[in-house]
C-alpha cells in the first residue's frame, strides 16, 4: 500500500502549483492539499521492520530522536491551528472567499491524520530497533559464555 502514495504525490504537485501559479484558485489548492495528505497517510503504511542506515542513525541518537519527534509533533499541531483557523474563515465577512478557506481547511484533515500516522509509524520503527537491539546483545553475551 505505500507505493499508492506516488499517483497521489503527483496529484498533490499538479493541483498546488495549477491552483497557485497558472490560475489562481483555492478550490485547486485545496484539493491539492488533500492530495497531499493522502499522499503521506500511504507513506507511513511502510513496514516498521525495514529501517534504512539513517533511521539507525537516528536511534542511536537519543537527542537527534527526540528532535525529530518534536518536530513531527510540532508540525502536527501546527497543521491542527492553520486548519482551525482555516475552517473559521467560513465565518468572516467575505463570504466567497471565506467558503473557499472552509473547504481548504476541511481538506487539510487528511494531512493532520498523516503526519501522527507518521509519528506513529516513527516509534513503531524505534520500538522495533530497541527490541532487535537487545535481541543481538543477548545473542553475543550468551555466546561469549
Amino acid at each position: 500500500m505505500q507505493y499508492v502514495q506516488y499517483p497521489f504525490s503527483i496529484l498533490a504537485i499538479y493541483y498546488i502549483f495549477w491552483g497557485s501559479y497558472f490560475e489562481p484558485n483555492l478550490n485547486d489548492v485545496g484539493f491539492g492539499v488533500l492530495c497531499m495528505g493522502i499522499a503521506f497517510a500511504f507513506s507511513s503504511m511502510g513496514d516498521v521492520t525495514q529501517i534504512s542506515q539513517k533511521e539507525e542513525k537516528l536511534f542511536a541518537s537519543k537527542k537527534r530522536f527526540r528532535r525529530t519527534y518534536l518536530y513531527l509533533l510540532i508540525v502536527g499541531c501546527t497543521c491542527i491551528f492553520v486548519t482551525v483557523f482555516f475552517i473559521s474563515q467560513k465565518w468572516t465577512k467575505n463570504n466567497e472567499l471565506g467558503d473557499q478557506f472552509y473547504q481548504l481547511g476541511l481538506n487539510c484533515f487528511p494531512l493532520i491524520i498523516a503526519v501522527f500516522f507518521t509519528l506513529k509509524q516513527l516509534i513503531d520503527k524505534k520500538q522495533y530497533h530497541e527490541l532487535k537491539s537487545k535481541e543481538v546483545k543477548q545473542v553475543i553475551d550468551s555466546g561469549l559464555e
